[in-house]
């Protein structure tokens, strides 16, 4: 099947996807992302790529959306059940998406900054047969490493509102598993996304996940006295939403769930005038409650 045939194939109304920001896009080639998802994992050893300028085909048989910059590089990254399209933009991508993801990302200022003046960007989209969501996910973030050796900044989520250090997707070590890695991430890092909010007349912080329904998981919300309990709630976030996705187990109004010796948390629907918590998806607010009071559950 010739390439625009296949990268045109449709795609879900609503495909995985993971957004990359770059400096330029002068280093990425075909050979040499090939040669990057060969030495991600030996799970990808047999991936294959294809790069092509997207000014060999007319605007209207390629398939995309028309609004945001023009393309200036189509791709097909496959193996296996994976393919993931792959569409390079030599300009930026718009800042109110961007911003979105930067402004509640646990990065530092001055990495933000380089990533706010990015001059291209590589939207990663979905486009093979797992029906897996978090492998699919995994399968994004294999080539979203990968593009980290192409001078990738940032890696967003932007369904997630989440955004990452790229160089955050590749191995410690010769010795990481990334497969085993993608698939343990915490939920809040990429997949589900962490963010916190300040409102007007509402004291406090509040702090929580986007697309974690994306998963098959709940989103979780936290209301906290500031900004200094972030970690502390990121911990809480991934235990939760780990212990979950392990089991498979719901979570239920009203039932008391421990974290460890030291903490306990009710679980609650939210209520009608936390607009804030409005989304897509079941959405459970965490409220920590004094150990003797709890109950049934334990997630060590």
């Amino acid at each position: 099947m010739e390439f625009l045939d296949r990268f045109a194939a449709p795609l879900p109304d609503r495909p995985a996807s993971f957004q990359i920001l770059f400096d330029d896009l002068s280093d990425l080639s075909a050979d040499g992302l090939r040669a990057a998802l060969h030495d991600y994992h030996p799970e990808l050893t047999d991936a294959t790529v294809e790069l092509v300028s997207a000014s060999a085909f007319p605007v209207d048989s390629i398939g995309l959306a028309p609004d945001g910059p023009p393309p200036a590089i189509l791709g097909l990254a496959e193996w296996g059940e994976h393919a993931i399209r792959l569409v390079a933009c030599d300009a930026p991508m718009p800042s109110n998406a961007v911003e979105a993801c930067l402004k509640p990302a646990l990065l530092p200022p001055e990495f933000k900054a380089r990533a706010r003046a990015h001059r291209a960007h590589v939207l990663l989209y979905y486009a093979g047969r797992a029906a897996d969501p978090l492998e699919q996910r995994v399968a994004l973030g294999c080539v979203a490493g990968a593009l980290a050796h192409f001078g990738a900044i940032v890696t967003l989520n932007e369904e997630a509102r989440a955004a990452i250090a790229s160089f955050a997707l590749t191995a410690d070590d010769d010795d990481e598993d990334m497969l085993a890695t993608l698939r343990s991430l915490p939920v809040p890092f990429l997949y589900g996304g962490f963010a916190k909010m300040e409102l007007t007349g509402v004291p406090g912080v509040w702090i929580r996940t986007f697309a974690a329904p994306r998963i098959g998981l709940p989103n979780l919300a936290y209301h906290a006295d500031g900004h200094a309990d972030g970690e502390r709630v990121f911990q809480l976030f991934g235990a939760v939403l780990g212990y979950l996705r392990e089991t498979g187990l719901p979570l239920e109004s009203g039932e008391r769930i421990g974290v460890d010796d030291d903490r306990q948390f009710a679980v609650r629907a939210p209520d009608d005038r936390e607009w804030w918590l409005d989304g897509e998806g079941p959405m459970w607010v965490l409220e920590e409650v004094r150990s003797a009071e709890c109950g049934v559950r334990s997630q060590e």
